[in-house]
């Protein structure tokens, strides 16, 4: 384990101080347990973390944020191997960051509980790329939620690039377009034996319901502009609650109660309180050749 490699990551990624201080802990009080854990297959540590969060959501976040920090390190080796820049990397790794932030705003607990998501990070399936995040993906529209029998613009079972929005920053669609051209020229230059047919994402932020309640020239509703077509998926969902409000579970009630900071919370509030639904769209990018 280098603690020296641990702590210069802790501060490019701009890991919270206390966050910090419990990852070290964790990494001294259960150093054994951490290093087998890191020699583990991908799904064998996620069930190992899983089943210490199950134990004790506080102490397991704890666990899990130590595991991602030695997996981060582990990662970095394959990063210099294929030559990726340190910026990707480091980009990429930031989403440690975001989750524990999540958790912490969301459940008050210091570490982290997202391990089934980071692990695409951690074991090179997912990248940051400019202002998107990138994972190699297989299509599967049932699973998506789409209506059965329509012809998308991607077929079902194709490879493709499942795109997704990192929580921070302004989502403009120039920084999007930038990325998703340097998005391009990254898979061909290091993975240049992956043939995807286009880009795919599943958002709430392409969910159709936001042009009844959003501003028109808002940068949520113009990002579904960078999608050659955008399909409804059959859930309804509530995640725009949890990404507004840290609440993923509602009732009219504990709407009533959010607070209207900003101009989208108060369009949101009214919109939902009206009786107004929200779900998710899925957007397809057909790849140019």
């Amino acid at each position: 384990m280098q603690t020296d490699f641990i702590l210069d990551f802790c501060e490019k990624i701009e890991l919270p101080p206390e966050a910090r201080e419990t990852a070290l802990r964790a990494l001294s009080h259960w150093e054994k347990p951490l290093l087998r854990a890191v020699e583990r297959s991908n799904l064998e540590h996620l069930s190992a973390c899983n089943r210490r969060l199950r134990l004790n959501r506080k102490k397991g976040a704890a666990f899990c944020l130590a595991f991602c920090l030695l997996q981060a390190q582990r990662a970095y080796a394959e990063y210099k191997t294929r030559g990726i820049p340190d910026e990707i990397y480091y980009d990429t790794m930031r989403d440690i960051t975001v989750w524990v932030n999540t958790l912490q705003k969301e459940e008050n607990i210091v570490g982290l509980a997202e391990i089934s998501w980071l692990r695409h990070s951690l074991y090179l399936n997912l990248f940051r790329i400019g202002r998107l995040q990138y994972q190699f993906f297989t299509t599967n529209h049932l699973l998506s939620g789409l209506s059965p029998g329509k012809a998308y613009p991607i077929k079902s079972g194709e490879p493709v690039l499942n795109l997704h929005i990192p929580e921070d920053g302004r989502l403009s669609p120039e920084d999007c377009r930038k990325s998703l051209s340097a998005a391009k020229a990254f898979f061909e230059t290091y993975y240049p034996q992956y043939d995807y047919k286009g880009f795919v994402c599943d958002s709430w932020l392409l969910d159709c319901h936001n042009a009844e309640f959003m501003r028109p020239d808002s940068n949520i509703v113009r990002f579904r502009e960078l999608f050659d077509a955008v399909y409804q998926t059959a859930a309804p969902m509530n995640e725009i609650t949890r990404r507004l409000w840290g609440e993923l579970t509602v009732s009219k009630a504990k709407i009533a109660a959010f607070p209207e900071n900003t101009d989208l919370q108060k369009r949101t509030k009214a919109y939902l309180l009206s009786g107004g639904k929200t779900g998710n769209g899925y957007g397809f990018i057909r790849k140019q050749s």
